[in-house]
């Protein structure tokens, strides 16, 4: 049975303008995160940004490879091993491709550059086994998150 632990609740919404900008107000936080177009996906909506930002995608592998390096940081750090720079990195790279028309994040790759004492990479090797089922944004993701809309339309006299 599950136990709501939070409510997360977000405000989005389109700024003025062609670029897609988006503004999200995260509950409790005073500086909203600012989404955008780059690259390759601002010339899948034939668009040239005057500001090019991350797009929601983007965010959407940063939130992975956050979740899945803090996971191992802890990991690390119930070892008696520092999580620091000099001992962890991470690099991820998330493949975004147009599939029947849609854009699409396909693949999410994490690299991770790890310095573990000799007696330790044992252990270690077995937590990065299982490491990403314990991730609970890689968890959410590979089991699928159900997504629910609802709409209130307003009529405006023209």
């Amino acid at each position: 049975m599950a136990r709501l632990l939070q409510l997360s609740k977000v405000k989005a919404q389109r700024e003025p303008g062609k670029n897609k900008i988006k503004r999200i107000q995260f509950e409790g936080f005073p500086e909203p995160a600012r989404m955008g177009v780059h690259g390759g996906i601002a010339g899948f909506f034939n668009l040239a940004p005057d500001e090019p930002l991350p797009s929601t995608l983007d965010y959407v592998v940063g939130a992975v490879a956050g979740c899945l390096t803090g996971t191992v940081a802890g990991a690390l750090e119930a070892r008696g091993i520092p999580s620091d720079t000099a001992h962890l990195q991470a690099d991820a790279e998330g493949t975004i491709e147009e599939i029947d028309g849609k854009m699409l994040l396909t693949n999410i790759s994490v690299r991770y550059r790890l310095k573990v004492p000799k007696d330790k990479r044992e252990s270690i090797e077995k937590v990065l086994e299982k490491h990403d089922s314990v991730c609970p944004v890689s968890a959410s993701i590979k089991r699928g998150i159900t997504i629910q809309w609802k709409s209130e339309i307003e009529a405006e006299e023209v």
